[in-house]
């Protein structure tokens, strides 16, 4: 019987065992989800229950801790602030909505896992929450302890500090007396606006002080600039050449035009730098207003400026070699050394010319160092270089034209003040005669060729093309260049 009754049993067991392995698992997950929210629920509604307790006493109020106090003192005692929800349970159970209840809570807080955890090295010096007066104290404390714009906050703003995580607190508390940190961002200064006034009392223009940007770089020298192109401006008076003086040749002009266009084949074929070209030219026009000069020694002229220019001006010089090979046998290396030492000596060794590039990047500073407008104004620029009619124009006045006319090309705003100022002080009345001589020559025939294959490249943007093409369209439809897209 006994043996039998076991067997019953063990059957029993194993039955219920394959039952509950066969249950399907949502059943089983709602079930527990079921009794955990149960007790969750009961948690709330018992701590619900003690804190309108507690506010329905007269004079008793649920304590609010000092967060920096509260923190230190948890880290000191070195206890957890962890509960166990059977912890809860008990003290929800407990809560009759006297203060013992409170009390309860308390010491269960600091009580808990006393044996599970190991003190921390500071726990010796370790005490119990503060008190309502206490608590009161640190408040006042630290009112007084904020800086006077901070003084004003209204009390609900001070609780909510208050209340706020430790960092915040321990943040307010002990950096209250630092400064405020200066901000990184540096704010762009407005440029200083000037007004030059003619001579009657009325405005005519106004600029800016577009140099002051440039005050921390040394390059610029943004200290000197304006002394510099005074110098300059005074200097191209005395190294222009007259037009009346080279007449003195016979059949000049056609000669010149030749002559030029032969140099900017040579200059191109060198590689050499648009200043270079620039000198070579001035010091040939000065030469010739000083010299007479027979019609076969035009080009050791011409040769032998080149080849000075090109030592004054580049690092890496052609050879004499390299000039004396491309006059075809015309001029051997020691006529051009002769010609050298002439040159220089009737000079009187003044090779001080103001090279028109310089104006030319100083208006293109007004107008935002734009590589478009500056590279066809270079076009427009060396138009007045190769142009028998401007001789005798300062190359001042050639710059502040050619980037007149090339701004209009890209559909660019009206002349304005700052333009007016960096090209110095050019109106657009002074700049009319200038432009329409080389609008003269772009409609005109080609008589420099070379000069014009020098500009078709891609390296300065066919500029040639564009230029030409251009005034043909303004002269045909008749358009007004000195008002075009004002």
């Amino acid at each position: 019987m006994s043996s039998s009754s076991e067997n019953i049993e063990n059957t029993q067991n194993d039955r219920s065992v394959r039952i509950s392995r066969n249950a399907p698992r949502p059943a089983l997950n709602n079930v527990t989800n079921t009794i955990v929210s149960q007790q969750n629920t009961a948690q709330q509604t018992s701590i619900r229950s003690l804190k309108n307790a507690l506010a329905k006493r007269e004079g008793s109020r649920i304590p609010q801790y000092n967060k920096d106090s509260f923190v230190r003192s948890i880290l000191s005692s070195g206890k957890s602030l962890t509960n166990k929800s059977e912890n809860f349970n008990d003290v929800s159970s407990s809560s009759s909505g006297s203060n013992t209840s409170l009390g309860k809570l308390s010491t269960s807080l600091t009580s808990e896992n006393k044996e599970n955890q190991a003190p921390l090295p500071y726990a010796a010096n370790a005490r119990s929450l503060p008190s309502i007066e206490e608590e009161a104290r640190d408040k006042n404390h630290e009112k007084d302890l904020l800086p006077e714009s901070q003084s004003s906050l209204s009390s609900s703003d001070i609780k909510s500090e208050i209340e706020g995580p430790p960092s915040r607190i321990s943040a307010r508390t002990f950096d209250a007396g630092k400064k405020r940190p200066i901000s990184t961002v540096v704010e762009q200064d407005v440029p200083k606006k000037f007004k030059v006034c003619g001579e009657d009392g009325q405005e005519e223009y106004e600029w800016e002080d577009l140099d002051a940007e440039d005050s921390n770089d040394p390059f610029m020298v943004s200290e000197y600039v304006n002394d510099i192109f005074d110098y300059l401006s005074h200097l191209e008076v005395v190294t222009l050449p007259r037009e009346e003086d080279l007449y003195k040749h016979r059949n000049i002009r056609q000669n010149r035009d030749i002559l030029v266009n032969w140099l900017v084949k040579i200059h191109n074929k060198f590689g050499l730098l648009p200043e270079t070209l620039y000198l070579a030219i001035n010091t040939m026009d000065r030469f010739l207003c000083k010299e007479l000069v027979q019609l076969d020694k035009l080009q050791l002229v011409g040769t032998s400026c080149l080849f000075i220019a090109s030592k004054y001006e580049e690092v890496y010089s052609p050879s004499i070699k390299h000039f004396a090979s491309e006059t075809d046998g015309a001029c051997t290396e020691e006529e051009i050394k002769e010609g050298e030492k002439f040159i220089l000596k009737t000079l009187g060794f003044n090779l001080n010319y103001p090279n028109p590039m310089n104006f030319l990047r100083r208006i293109s500073k007004a107008d935002d160092y734009d590589i478009q407008s500056r590279t066809l104004a270079k076009f427009l620029l060396e138009i007045s270089l190769v142009d028998f009619r401007f001789v005798g124009i300062l190359p001042s006045l050639c710059a502040a034209a050619a980037m007149f006319l090339s701004r209009k090309m890209l559909g660019k705003g009206k002349w304005d003040g700052n333009l007016t100022h960096y090209s110095g002080g050019y109106t657009k009345a002074q700049l009319a005669p200038v432009c329409h001589m080389i609008m003269d020559y772009l409609v005109s025939p080609i008589v420099h060729d070379e000069f014009h294959r020098k500009y078709q490249s891609r390296r300065f943007m066919k500029a040639s093309i564009i230029s030409v093409q251009w005034a043909l369209k303004v002269r045909k439809n008749g358009y007004d260049i000195m008002t075009l897209h004002e």
